[in-house]
């Protein structure tokens, strides 16, 4: 194995996949071997790394400066980026590697290659190591993810916590940005385009994640107003909203409001590839959806809208009526069912106490 390979097996063992094949494919897209190496000389400045490789110091500002747009580096501090070092998840460098081609850095054949091979190792390596790891949790009793109802499926109930309502959670953030949902996108570009949801831009991002999308030029800047809009859009279009639940979990800062689907969302997908239960990713909401089986008429909407597969139709005995019956067992209380159901016949009920969301 000669150095430059040596950089790049360096560079993805930091990611916890050095033996990955399908994801050193992905960083020698990205990277030139010359960069490969300079990134092994993070965290630093352009003055260190010129210093440490003895390459013209131009020559490593414009390689800094273009793998900093391609979100392989990130500045360690994005008020003052004067100092550089690897972005530090894989799964980051993937979600931003999703907006390059708004930047000018690929052509679209370019771009649709590296999505090719960051499905590749979607499929395999990441859906291994995402399985270990929601397995690893929940043999802990974590759960690394919650479910957050429809705030339009609980508006009516009366116990609702700040911690729990979509609209509380996008108020309390200071900084609010939005970015095109990197799972969607990836779909779209690789022909399989969301059955959900076709709108573009409508992944909320806070904090740490929201200077950064802003230092980067993919994400825009937005009021509560219009993050509240996008928040009843996804509501609409049926997706499902997810946050961090538990304060073990490394990553477990207020970064993003996710509003997934089964179809797309990259660790639903990876850990459905490898057969992982819900149970083993998700919390449930403190709501259930149930059914007043004399209101349901037996359209059948609330089925297609399910995306834990608690929904199933039943033949009443006495009628003949086909009529909607939800598993409990299975309902995870994101509500989306209950926001389609014209007669009012699903309704989500408050069945667990606030201790079940931990502080």
């Amino acid at each position: 194995m000669n150095a430059h390979s040596d950089a790049y097996t360096i560079l993805a063992g930091k990611h916890g996949f050095a033996t990955s094949q399908s994801y050193l494919r992905v960083l020698r897209f990205l990277m030139t071997p010359e960069q490969a190496e300079m990134v092994t000389l993070l965290p630093g400045s352009p003055e260190e790394v010129a210093q440490k490789s003895g390459i013209d110091l131009g020559a490593v500002k414009r390689s800094l400066d273009i793998l900093r747009r391609k979100g392989v580096i990130v500045p360690t501090d994005y008020k003052n980026p004067s100092s550089y070092m690897f972005c530090k998840y894989a799964e980051r460098l993937w979600e931003v590697s999703e907006s390059l081609l708004g930047l000018d850095i690929y052509t679209e054949e370019e771009t649709k290659r590296l999505f090719s091979l960051w499905e590749d190792w979607k499929k395999t390596d990441y859906a291994d190591m995402t399985a270990e790891r929601w397995r690893n949790l929940q043999a802990m009793g974590i759960h690394g993810l919650r479910i957050v109802p429809a705030y339009k499926a609980i508006l009516d109930s009366p116990q609702i916590l700040p911690h729990e309502d979509p609209r509380e959670i996008v108020r309390a953030q200071p900084l609010i940005t939005v970015v095109s949902c990197s799972c969607r996108k990836h779909k779209k570009m690789i022909g399989n385009p969301c059955r959900k949801s076709d709108a573009e831009a409508n992944c909320l991002q806070f904090a740490k994640s929201a200077e950064y999308s802003l230092s980067r030029g993919h994400g825009r800047r937005i009021s509560v107003d219009e993050a509240l809009a996008i928040v009843d859009r996804n509501e609409d279009d049926g997706l499902v909203h997810q946050w961090m639940n538990h304060s073990k979990i490394e990553a477990a800062q207020p970064y993003a409001l996710c509003s997934c689907c089964r179809c797309c969302c990259t660790i639903w997908h990876a850990a459905d590839i490898r057969n992982v239960p819900n149970d083993a990713m998700f919390a449930k909401s403190r709501y259930e959806a149930r059914v007043e089986a004399d209101l349901c008429m037996g359209c059948e909407d609330c089925v297609e809208r399910c995306q834990f597969d608690a929904i199933e139709m039943r033949r009443e005995e006495s009628s003949g009526q086909l009529k909607a019956v939800v598993n409990p067992e299975k309902c995870w209380g994101c509500g989306v069912c209950t926001i389609v159901c014209e007669p009012r016949a699903l309704r989500m009920h408050l069945v667990r106490p606030p201790e079940h969301i931990p502080a």
